[in-house]
């Protein structure tokens, strides 16, 4: 088993241990946390990374991950869509356990909470036939 702790007195770097692993230390930015967060999040929502923003708070063992995004619903003038969709509620909720999830795993360490902040919508753009 792999532990990520916060790396004391250095505030944005973590250290890593566990059996198997090189004596050492393993520092990782805050900054590489937060864009490897915010691809995660751009991935499972389906929208483009730059239209994401992550803040994550770190604590001893854990971290909880504060994520803002457009979410992307079908363009209301497509009733077979709109009809054919998952409420936005319950696909918000699928994503934020998929990240929670994904996030551990990428992390090393455990996510104790993902907070899902939809700051607006986004339509797949038309395709103009020329």
């Amino acid at each position: 088993m792999t532990t990520v702790t916060a790396f004391p007195g250095v505030g944005n770097r973590t250290t890593v241990a566990g059996p198997g692993l090189p004596a050492g230390r393993v520092s990782i930015s805050d900054r590489v946390l937060q864009k490897t967060a915010e691809r995660a999040a751009a991935d499972i929502v389906g929208v483009d990374a730059k239209s994401v923003r992550v803040e994550i708070v770190s604590a001893r063992d854990t971290a909880a991950v504060r994520v803002t995004t457009p979410f992307p619903v079908p363009r209301l003038d497509d009733t077979e869509a709109v009809r054919a969709a998952t409420p936005v509620l319950e696909a918000a909720r699928v994503a934020q356990t998929e990240l929670r999830s994904r996030l551990t795993h990428l992390f090393g360490r455990e996510i104790s909470r993902v907070d899902l902040t939809i700051s607006g919508a986004t339509a797949p753009q038309r395709k103009r036939v020329l």
